[in-house]
């Protein structure tokens, strides 16, 4: 059964970014307000996977500081019979030190491409990573990957002010859940930004 989940900044900001249509015949109901947007303890369990997965094996592969913070921007999910899960997303791993009150990024990078992720009781394991590439290929490789979720994906992915209030919102969440006394954000070579919503 498949089902598309499109990340609410998305799907507000995309007409931000001068892309006023999206031609997917399944995302005619997506764009519904913050109060209605929820997430299920099936999906938690799938963003739980894909987060555990980015911090222990992608995340290592970085400069690293005191907190690794992965953020996801699920573009589809394909909930297969076989126990299996296929999600598209545009991910990203970034690693910040806290010094006072303000998280200073040390390192991050874009991770974009397909997870396919196995459920074991109620938990999920991925069991295969297919990236875009980086440089010349990355436009084919994405297309080839993303297949029929490529315009969605090519919003997300090259709107700004979608990435920059994805960005903002995982922090504020990952602060929030962490109990940590961080009120600000300064990625680098950039201003300090206020974590609050």
């Amino acid at each position: 059964m498949k089902k598309l989940f499109l990340i609410l900044a998305a799907a507000t900001l995309m007409t931000a970014c001068g892309n006023k249509e999206n031609n997917h015949p399944n995302t005619d109901n997506q764009t519904q307000d913050s109060t209605s947007l929820t997430i299920n303890s099936e999906d938690q369990a799938l963003h739980n996977a894909i987060s555990d997965y980015l911090v222990k094996e992608v995340g290592t592969h970085y400069l690293q500081g005191e907190l690794c913070i992965p953020e996801l921007t699920i573009v589809a999910t394909d909930k297969q019979e076989s126990e299996q899960t296929k999600v598209w997303g545009d991910f990203w791993v970034f690693w910040y030190n806290q010094v006072g009150d303000t998280l200073k990024c040390v390192s991050g990078g874009n991770h974009a491409g397909l997870m396919t992720l196995t459920k074991d009781g109620d938990h999920y394991k991925v069991t295969s990573f297919e990236q875009t590439v980086d440089g010349a290929g990355n436009v084919a490789s994405a297309k080839r990957i993303f297949g029929d979720y490529f315009d969605i994906y090519q919003n997300i992915h090259s709107c700004d002010s979608v990435r920059e209030t994805a960005h903002k919102e995982q922090l504020h969440d990952y602060v929030k859940q962490n109990n940590l006394n961080a009120k600000y954000f300064q990625d680098y070579g950039w201003p300090a930004v206020a974590l609050d919503k």
